[in-house]
C-alpha cells in the first residue's frame, strides 16, 4: 500500500531528474553555440565584414535560430556587460531559450529559461595595435616622461627593439593600454607605470611594418620653388598637389585642404601660433624630397588647431601623414598641438623619431595610429581605436588572431 502510494511521487522525482539532465545538456550545447557565434563574429568583424548576420547564422547552424522555438539570439559590439563592456573590437553573443516543463510542471508553473553568453575579440591581442615603434636596433624605441599620461583605449602598444629598455618610462609618466608587446623589456622609474589590462608581453618577436607596401605616388619635382606661407590671420583654400620647400601656417591664419594628396617636397609642414588647418574630407600629407636631401618634416606646435582625416580608400588609404622611407634617421618630427590636435588615420614615419603630445581629444574620438621608427611622448595623450571603415591597416599581425575572452 505504501509503495503504491509513493509510486507517483517517485515517478515525479525521476521525471524531474530527467528534465534537469535535459536542461543541463541544452545549456552545454547552447554555450558551445554562443562561443562559436561570438568567435565567428569577431573574426568577420575584425576583417571589416558584416559580423552580426554571421553570428546569427552560426548560432542557427548549432540549432539555435533567432525567433524559432522560443529562442532569442543577440549579437552586440561593443559588449553591453562583463569585463569588456563598451570596448570596441569585442563581440558579445546572448542566446536564450524558453523550455516547457514536463513532470516539474506539477510543482512549478513558471517556464524554464536557459541562457548562454560569450565574448570574443582581437582588441587585446595581435592585429589591434595603435602605437608601434619599428626600430629593431638595441635602443629605446618608446619613451614617456615629464608626467605624460598615454591612454591607448582598447588597443595595444608595440615596441620592436630587443633592448632591455625598449620602453622607458620615467618622471611619473603613465601608460594605460589594452596590452603591451615589447621585443626587449621595459623600465619604469620615478613613479612611472605601464598598465595593461590584458597583460604585458616581453621578449616577443618584432612585428612587421603594416604600411610597408604603400608607395609614394610619382610627382614632378619642384626645382627652385619657394615655400608657401600663410600668416597674418589670412584664410586660404588649397588644392591637392606638390608644395615646394614647405608649407607654413601661423599667426591665427586658417588653411582649408580639399580632399586629396598633398606632397611637401622638402622643407617643413609647420602649423603654429594659433593657426588652423582643416582637412576632414580624406587627406594625406606626404613628406618627401625630389632631390634626395632635405626631406620634409612636420612641426605642429602648441596652440595649433589641426583636424585631418585620412582617406578611407585609394592608394594612401588610412594614411593621414606619410613620410618618405628614405628620410634620414637623424631628424625628428613634432606633433605637439595639444588638445586641439585631431588626427583620424595613421601617422606614419618609418625612419624618424616622432615627438608626440596629442591632448585629450586626439583622434577626434575615432581612430588614431602612430607608427614611427622611435616615439617620445610628453603631456596627456589619448589614442582611440574605433577604426572600422577608416582604411587603416591592422597593426600587429592579421585580424585572424581571434580568441574567446569571456
Amino acid at each position: 500500500m505504501i509503495v503504491a502510494l509513493l509510486l507517483p511521487v517517485l515517478a515525479g522525482f525521476v521525471g524531474i531528474a530527467t528534465e534537469a539532465g535535459l536542461w543541463f545538456y541544452t545549456h552545454q550545447w547552447m554555450q558551445g553555440a554562443a562561443d562559436a557565434a561570438a568567435f565567428s563574429a569577431a573574426k568577420v568583424g575584425a576583417g571589416g565584414g558584416n559580423w552580426s548576420p554571421e553570428a546569427l547564422a552560426v548560432a542557427a547552424a548549432h540549432g539555435f535560430a533567432n525567433g524559432v522555438n522560443s529562442t532569442t539570439v543577440e549579437a552586440l559590439s561593443p559588449p553591453q556587460a562583463g569585463s569588456h563592456k563598451g570596448q570596441s573590437g569585442y563581440y558579445e553573443v546572448f542566446i536564450t531559450q524558453t523550455q516547457k516543463r514536463l513532470f516539474s510542471a506539477l510543482f512549478i508553473g513558471t517556464p524554464v529559461v536557459i541562457t548562454a553568453r560569450a565574448v570574443a575579440g582581437t582588441a587585446g591581442g595581435p592585429g589591434h595595435g595603435c602605437v608601434l615603434a619599428l626600430d629593431r636596433n638595441n635602443a629605446t624605441d618608446v619613451q614617456a616622461s615629464g608626467g605624460a599620461t598615454l591612454n591607448l583605449n582598447s588597443c595595444s602598444l608595440y615596441s620592436n627593439s630587443p633592448y632591455s629598455q625598449s620602453v622607458n618610462l620615467s618622471g611619473g609618466a603613465v601608460v594605460n593600454a589594452e596590452s603591451a608587446f615589447v621585443s626587449g623589456n621595459y623600465v619604469a622609474t620615478g613613479g612611472a607605470q605601464l598598465n595593461a589590462t590584458d597583460g604585458i608581453s616581453t621578449g616577443v618577436s618584432p612585428i612587421g611594418d603594416p604600411y610597408a607596401n604603400v608607395q609614394i605616388p610619382s610627382f614632378s619635382g619642384c626645382g627652385g620653388g619657394t615655400s608657401l606661407f600663410v600668416a597674418g590671420g589670412a584664410t586660404k583654400n588649397l588644392q591637392p598637389g606638390v608644395y615646394c620647400n614647405g608649407l607654413s601656417v601661423s599667426a591665427s591664419s586658417t588653411v582649408n585642404l580639399a580632399p586629396g594628396i598633398y606632397i611637401i617636397d622638402r622643407g617643413s609642414f609647420t602649423i603654429s601660433g594659433g593657426a588652423t588647418v582643416n582637412a576632414g574630407g580624406g587627406v594625406t600629407i606626404i613628406l618627401t624630397s625630389s632631390t634626395g636631401s632635405s626631406y620634409a618634416t612636420v612641426n605642429i606646435s602648441g596652440g595649433a588647431n589641426v583636424t585631418i582625416t585620412a582617406p578611407s580608400s585609394g592608394s594612401t588609404a588610412g594614411l593621414a601623414f606619410f613620410q618618405d622611407r628614405h628620410a634620414p634617421m637623424t631628424s625628428a618630427d613634432n606633433f605637439s598641438g595639444g588638445a586641439t590636435q585631431n588626427i583620424t588615420g595613421a601617422i606614419y614615419f618609418p625612419e624618424q623619431t616622432v615627438n608626440y603630445s596629442g591632448g585629450s581629444t586626439t583622434g577626434g574620438a575615432q581612430c588614431t595610429q602612430l607608427v614611427a621608427n622611435t616615439i617620445s611622448f610628453t603631456g596627456g595623450t589619448n589614442f582611440n581605436a574605433n577604426c572600422s571603415g577608416t582604411g587603416v591597416q591592422s597593426v600587429g599581425g592579421s585580424a585572424g588572431a581571434t580568441a574567446l575572452v569571456e
